[in-house]
């Protein structure tokens, strides 16, 4: 049996390997893996057909330099899917790239079955796509609960599995275990610095950020903590180094210690995406920022079907999280807020309790990895 797994992004890569090892889970142990994928898909034996770090770009002029490159990826994985005849391609995600492989493969052989997992954001922008995911792919998983309906009002065939990170354990640590492990002698809350997971993030936001803790003076109270992924430390420690700041930032390059400090964490200053949402499971308080090129940004405002950027914000229709986004990302902007928080407690319970309501609406009651491998395992079988 032939598995085809494509995704653009570090967090499909992740959806894929959880997928890959509830499929396993479940007793489908005899399959050939392949497609595009991170480090973790290839850790489970995917024969690559290119790696992510090769698609993975952020914004719309920024994408600009990278289409040749891209369309001629599409164009190669395309080809060599019809030539391999998969019993079943999931695309993951990254559906500006994902959704136009499995198009070109439907329009060349509508046998092959394909199922994607994790709906476009038509409430977000571009609902068209709702009509791109009609015409490309058999079946859709969605991670978000309001979705189904959407899709479903189209004729998409779709199926709500919860959100992963409803799945997410908790790691068991202690703030003094925690100290001990990597801050020793630390008495101080945590604040947590999350400047992004690819470089032109931390390149638009670590200094802001820093500056924000450096003016504020927020090292007098908190001691600072920055998750990265091991691939950036040296990145990072090298921007922090440069800056000669008055502080010391205590950088965790591995993701058990990124979770234990979530754990322990009182506060964050997060870069918008993923980690938000990880931050609102985790019940951390905390502000997302982010800065856009200029003219990518104007476009997203224009084609922009929803107000807010954070995902907890959308789910509640309410603009509980702070969003400090493009002109009112500065260091400023992100002390003030931050520096509310802190001496508020009426505000910091109501990112809190925001959190925790929209975190309740994520979780399905069961593994969301497994209730996407019944729905392969059953396509495998039934064709739909």
């Amino acid at each position: 049996m032939k598995i085809v797994i494509i995704t653009g992004e570090e967090s499909g890569d992740e959806l894929g390997a959880s997928l890959v090892d509830a499929l396993r889970s479940s007793g489908l142990n005899e399959f050939e893996l392949f497609g595009i994928g991170g480090s973790l898909l290839l850790e489970r034996g995917m024969t690559n057909f290119h790696h992510i770090k090769e698609i993975n770009v952020m914004g719309i002029i920024e994408v600009i330099p990278k289409i040749l490159q891209i369309k001629k990826i599409i164009n190669n994985v395309t080809e060599t899917i019809l030539e391999l005849k998969p019993d079943i391609v999931v695309s993951i995600d990254s559906p500006d790239f994902t959704l136009r492989i499995a198009k070109k493969i439907k329009s060349r052989n509508s046998n092959i079955k394909i199922l994607h997992y994790v709906a476009p954001s038509v409430w977000g922008w571009r609902p068209n796509r709702i009509y791109t995911v009609k015409s490309a792919v058999d079946k859709l998983l969605t991670i978000l609960p309001f979705e189904k309906k959407l899709f479903e009002e189209k004729q998409v065939a779709t199926t709500y599995v919860g959100h992963p990170i409803t799945d997410k354990i908790k790691p068991k640590i202690t703030f003094d275990d925690f100290n001990n492990k990597y801050i020793a002698g630390n008495k101080k809350p945590i604040l947590l610095i999350l400047p992004g997971s690819r470089k032109p993030e931390i390149d638009k936001l670590l200094n802001v950020y820093l500056n924000a803790v450096e003016n504020y003076k927020f090292y007098d109270n908190f001691s600072l903590v920055l998750p990265i992924k091991k691939q950036l430390a040296s990145y990072v420690r090298n921007i922090i180094k440069a800056k000669n700041i008055s502080f010391d930032v205590t950088i965790l390059d591995n993701e058990e210690a990124k979770y234990e400090s979530f754990v322990v964490a009182d506060y964050a200053i997060a870069t918008s995406g993923t980690v938000a949402l990880e931050l609102s499971y985790f019940n951390i308080a905390y502000l997302v920022a982010y800065k856009f090129n200029f003219f990518s940004y104007a476009i997203i405002k224009t084609l922009a079907q929803t107000k807010f950027a954070n995902l907890i914000n959308i789910i509640n229709n309410q603009g509980d999280i702070p969003e400090l986004l493009q002109t009112q990302c500065t260091a400023d902007k992100i002390g003030k807020k931050l520096e509310k928080i802190i001496v508020d407690d009426e505000y910091k319970k109501s990112i809190l309790h925001a959190s925790e309501v929209a975190i309740a609406q994520l979780n399905c009651k069961e593994n969301p990895s497994s209730l996407a491998a019944k729905e392969v395992i059953h396509m495998l079988k039934n064709g739909k």
